[in-house]
């Protein structure tokens, strides 16, 4: 007799895991401004069942930077790592002839769900593992700058601490780059996101994945404590040509080759020094980037150029940068560089100078290429296998052959986009959504501008301005095309249905540029964001990553779609105090990603997907 205590039908559960190796070779070299490769991921039958929440993607990964150009430390994006150098996934079933789920750019999701989903154990935990990064100590800030992620030099993955400058060498070579191994939860319905679920891999015939690998222009990234077009006041401080502090003042007849850093941002030793031997360097106003002084080489032949960093010492307590001789000329009137008022940049991807007299001259054409190169090994998905007792696994068998059916409900996502000219200042955007158990929509607008492999990897003045506030100054974006952007947006509002949601428009004119911060729209944005399984634990990039929101229900409910209006009014009418029009400045790229529940239904040899 059954007891009420006990529980009769009791599974035997053991886990182990399984390597799966790409099938389509084991490394995948990439360079910068070239599409990424494709990798293949055969998940045997064999496996047959599979708990995808605790299954990851496992490579190494090794930054290279080009042959006879300038060095500068480069690493993976600081704020996803690893996840950064997947665009696109898809997952069929074993035999290839069903889609399952598919994710276009990936990578922006999960930007997405890590700018709204993080707080402190989070983000060390993805740096552990992802290859993110985070602030540390010993590189801090300490002129008032907000905090970056994007400064760490003592421990970086990517690349090893520099206490001695290399000698005979310029920085760059292998030997000054680490191999990191990275191991990501892949996000998507069938992993990561679906939940504590068991997918039966046997009941699909195996698995079959296909991850599209990104340029890596797009994932490669500068450090911000060098980067003039981010954080200005966290770059090195000018303090003079001399341990007193001697000014740099416009002199065309005298080579200067030394130049010492003052100890702001904890500028005390080599270890911290952003800078590396073989670097070039610039010197601009720590307030304003385009007031530069006018370095020149050559003697009585001036020739516009950037110094070369010779060596990098400590010296009377100062960090001292030795460099090649160059003259501070008085092309475009010159610049005196004041001590504490002027800060260093580094000229490796940033190159352009202009004339501080109309900010418009070109004295320096900005570099349009920059070869750097990743080399991506050892590619493995490693499955957490589920081993369920024999007999329970039989009559499970028995029932799909007397015609039983497995329905398995899964939390997807599926990308519409839809693109949107700066010129278009009241735009109406149609989705065709036909989903019948959608949850929510949140839309992306990324920067559609058309961009060089500097101005991705550095963040310079040509990619969106994010923010200007006189705590950072200003903050240009390095996640161009996988971030949103606001760009002077004023308002928004849906028509779902035919019917206004919500009866009035969304104002979101404060946002711009960081200048406040507006309740509504964030509101809007929690609700849609709970109802795509991402927990809103941070809106500390509210503005740096700007998303529209709309929760299709509440309380995880699910709407139906199909056949049904589904509409985003955008207007763009933003002017100054003084009446001044204020127009959009970026063509965009809305990724509209609706989050809903997918249904596969497996019956007999037969797999079936309805939305």
């Amino acid at each position: 007799m059954s007891s009420y205590w006990r529980n009769d039908d009791k599974i035997k559960v053991s886990q182990t895991q399984v390597s799966v190796p790409s099938t389509n070779g084991l490394s995948y070299s990439g360079t910068a401004g070239q599409s990424g490769r494709r990798v293949d991921f055969e998940i045997p039958s064999t496996v047959k069942f599979m708990d995808g929440k605790n299954s990851y993607l496992q490579f190494d990964v090794k930054v290279g930077l080009p042959a006879g150009r300038t060095p500068t430390r480069l690493h993976l994006d600081p704020s996803i790592g690893g996840q950064s150098v997947v665009k696109n996934i898809r997952i069929y079933s074993g035999n290839r002839a069903v889609l399952l789920e598919e994710i276009s750019d990936y990578n922006a999701k999960v930007q997405m769900q890590y700018s709204y989903n993080q707080d402190d154990s989070l983000r060390k935990m993805r740096a552990l593992k992802e290859g993110s990064l985070v602030p540390t100590v010993e590189n801090r800030g300490t002129l008032g700058t907000s905090v970056s992620n994007n400064i760490d030099l003592s421990s970086n993955p990517y690349y090893k601490p520099v206490g001695t400058v290399p000698a005979g060498r310029d920085w760059g070579t292998a030997d000054d780059f680490l191999t990191a191994k990275l191991s990501l939860p892949i996000h998507c319905g069938l992993f990561a996101d679906g939940g504590s679920k068991i997918f039966p891999v046997l009941m699909t015939d195996g698995l079959f994945i296909e991850v599209d690998l990104e340029d890596p222009a797009r994932y490669l990234k500068q450090l911000d404590s060098v980067n003039r077009n981010r954080r200005l006041k966290q770059n090195p401080v000018f303090h003079g040509i001399d341990v007193g502090g001697a000014n740099l003042g416009v002199d065309n007849a005298t080579n200067r080759t030394e130049i010492f850093l003052s100890k702001s941002n904890n500028m005390i030793s080599v270890d911290n020094c952003p800078f590396v031997k073989g670097e070039k360097i610039g010197i601009c106003s720590k307030t304003n980037p385009l007031q530069e002084c006018s370095l020149t080489v050559g003697g009585a032949v001036a020739v516009q150029t950037h110094p070369t960093i010779e060596n990098i010492e400590v010296e009377g307590g100062y960090v001292k940068l030795t460099v090649s001789a160059f003259r501070n000329s008085d092309v475009g009137t010159g610049v005196d560089a004041t001590t504490d008022n002027f800060i260093l940049f580094s000229a490796a991807l940033d190159d352009k100078r202009v004339q501080v007299d109309d900010l418009a001259t070109q004295l320096i054409a900005p570099s349009t290429t920059y070869p750097a190169t990743t080399l991506i090994s050892n590619v493995q998905v490693v499955v957490q296998q589920v081993g369920l007792d024999p007999q329970y696994e039989a009559g499970m068998m028995k029932r799909m052959r007397d015609g039983g059916s497995i329905e398995i409900d899964i939390p997807s996502v599926t990308n519409y986009k839809h693109s949107l000219l700066a010129s278009n200042r009241n735009a109406t955007i149609s989705v065709p959504v036909s989903n019948t158990r959608a949850k929510s929509m949140i839309i992306m607008p990324t920067d559609a501008s058309t961009l060089t492999v500097p101005d991705l990897i550095a963040g310079t003045q040509n990619t969106y301005e994010e923010e200007a506030t006189t705590m950072d100054g200003q903050l240009h974006s390095i996640r161009s095309g996988q971030c949103g952007i606001i760009d002077q947006l004023t308002s928004y509002q849906m028509v779902v249905d035919d019917k206004l949601v919500p009866s009035r428009p969304i104002v979101v004119s404060k946002i711009n540029k960081g200048t406040s911060i507006a309740a509504q729209p964030l509101i809007e944005l929690e609700k849609a964001l709970n109802q795509a399984g991402v927990v809103p634990r941070s809106f500390v990039d509210y503005n740096r990553n700007f998303l529209i929101g709309r929760a299709y229900a509440l309380n995880d409910g699910v709407a139906n779609l199909n056949n049904k209006s589904n509409q985003l009014q955008l207007f763009y009418g933003e002017t100054s105090a003084a009446g001044v029009d204020q127009p959009p400045l970026k063509d965009k790229l809305l990724f509209c990603y609706v989050f809903h529940i997918r249904r596969l239904s497996i019956k007999g040899d037969s797999v079936s997907v309805s939305l």
